[in-house]
């Protein structure tokens, strides 16, 4: 566009040149005048438009010369100059999202990249997993996305999306079918460093990785689903198992601590307490017993 411009301001110097050269020989001077006037006003305009631009906040810019040559990056927001000549190329460096899912039907969602991706697990079952992908690009790294790949869009398809197909299909194969579907957590942060290792030596930054869905054949999910119940029951009868011992060492410990010494002592408190109840207790001697007899009525 600015390369547009600046050939329609030339054109209207031209124009303008002409217009003057006109009037010099014309009678009627007032056509040929009001020709050059405009020609002046598109010219400037033209040379204004093509060389200044405005850069918005979460955006950065790449300089081209009418060549195709980098020229420059700007990744401070504002207006600026620059030659008439130059291009500018945009790319949006704000949070960007990547989004691989299918409905039920197999249809691809209004809004996502590409369909759900297709794995094996470690035991070489098949899955398929939707995810989304946060990331950003940092402002710095615009020229040598632009060297390698030319537009932001041929960037995200032929550098993002392609990594993380590549990502989300070699982590998940490290792990077993139950273990995939139990380590969801982990096994986002091991595709988020997946990515982050491969990325930031291009100024691409990870946000954040979410796996939406993992699903497995209707059979699979069956044998999950008794493995998790299995599962639960075993944890309840150890549950089990733990409150029964400890139930048993409870009584083991107050049955070691009722020593002959303990047990006097708790019959002594007894007849005390007995007593203060105005009963009337008799200990024989050789007897180990307690016998309460009424209080005696006035």
């Amino acid at each position: 566009m600015s390369l547009f411009l600046f050939i329609l301001a030339i054109l209207a110097v031209i124009v303008a040149l002409i217009a003057v050269a006109v009037a010099i020989r014309a009678d009627n001077k007032l056509p040929s005048v009001v020709t050059a006037l405009v020609a002046l006003i598109v010219f400037g305009v033209g040379l204004f438009f093509s060389s200044t631009y405005t850069n918005d906040e979460g955006q950065a810019k790449v300089l081209r010369s009418w060549t195709g040559e980098v020229q420059g990056q700007v990744t401070k927001p504002g207006f600026g100059m620059k030659a008439p000549w130059q291009s500018t190329l945009t790319y949006d460096i704000r949070n960007q999202q990547v989004i691989f899912a299918s409905s039920k039907d197999g249809e691809v969602p209004g809004g996502a990249n590409g369909p759900q991706i297709t794995i094996q697990d470690r035991e070489g079952v098949s899955a398929n997993i939707d995810i989304t992908v946060r990331y950003s690009i940092k402002p710095d790294s615009v020229t040598d996305i632009y060297k390698k790949y030319g537009s932001q869009e041929n960037f995200i398809v032929r550098f993002i999306e392609n990594d993380i197909r590549a990502g989300v299909r070699t982590i998940p194969a490290e792990y077993g079918t139950i273990e995939l579907l139990n380590s969801r957590a982990d096994v986002e942060q091991k595709i988020a460093e997946y990515l982050e290792s491969r990325w930031e030596k291009h100024g691409v930054q990870v946000e954040s990785v979410s796996l939406q869905e993992i699903r497995y054949p209707e059979d699979v999910q069956q044998r999950f689903a008794e493995a998790q119940n299995a599962r639960t029951e075993v944890e309840k009868a150890n549950a089990d198992l733990e409150a029964n011992r400890v139930r048993a060492e409870s009584n083991r410990v107050l049955t070691e601590s009722l020593t002959p010494q303990v047990l006097k002592q708790q019959q002594l408190e007894a007849l005390v307490q007995a007593s203060k109840n105005g009963n009337l207790i008799i200990v024989p001697e050789d007897f180990a017993g307690i016998v309460n007899l009424p209080a005696k009525t006035e």
